[in-house]
């Protein structure tokens, strides 16, 4: 691996969780294969979802195996069995719940049977429905905030 690709993969797991190390790719994959059951908890994979998940998962400076394996995840495993295969991804707790909050929420809603899915995935980690909760409070001020940029940043049009 390239020290460019290193510097980048430091700084956006910095960025984002807080990361002084990086995790190994089969974390990441582990961790987005259960980010995606939740997004499946309404039955439906949408593509906003998968994409989400993978552009998200891709940022991160992932191998081109765990990028390939996830496009063809179809995120019917048992969610329970999927953290299991990587102690790490049940240490990774709230910012596992805030990626499948948003990752569920990528086509526009937040179904009811995907918070479900998100609970019982909580359960299984340890954490409780009042953090839960704070979660999806916050993933909703996120959105509104990233709009007030983006309209800050270029009230008339994007350059690109």
């Amino acid at each position: 691996m390239s020290d460019i690709k290193k510097l980048g993969q430091s700084w956006i797991f910095n960025w984002f969780f807080g990361f002084s190390e990086i995790p190994t790719d089969e974390d990441c994959c582990i961790y987005m294969k259960s980010v995606l059951c939740c997004a499946k908890g309404d039955g439906v994979l949408s593509r906003e979802e998968k994409d989400w998940a993978i552009g998200f998962c891709a940022s991160w400076g992932v191998a081109d195996w765990v990028i390939e394996e996830l496009k063809a995840y179809e995120a019917d495993e048992d969610i329970e069995e999927v953290i299991a295969r990587s102690p790490q991804v049940s240490i990774a707790q709230r910012d596992l719940l805030l990626t499948a909050i948003r990752a569920s929420a990528a086509d526009g809603e937040l179904h009811e049977q995907e918070k479900k899915k998100i609970r019982q995935m909580a359960s299984i980690i340890g954490v409780k429905e009042e953090i839960v909760e704070q979660l999806e409070q916050l993933h909703e001020e996120e959105l509104a905030l990233r709009q007030k940029r983006i309209n800050l940043l270029y009230p008339e049009k994007s350059p690109y």
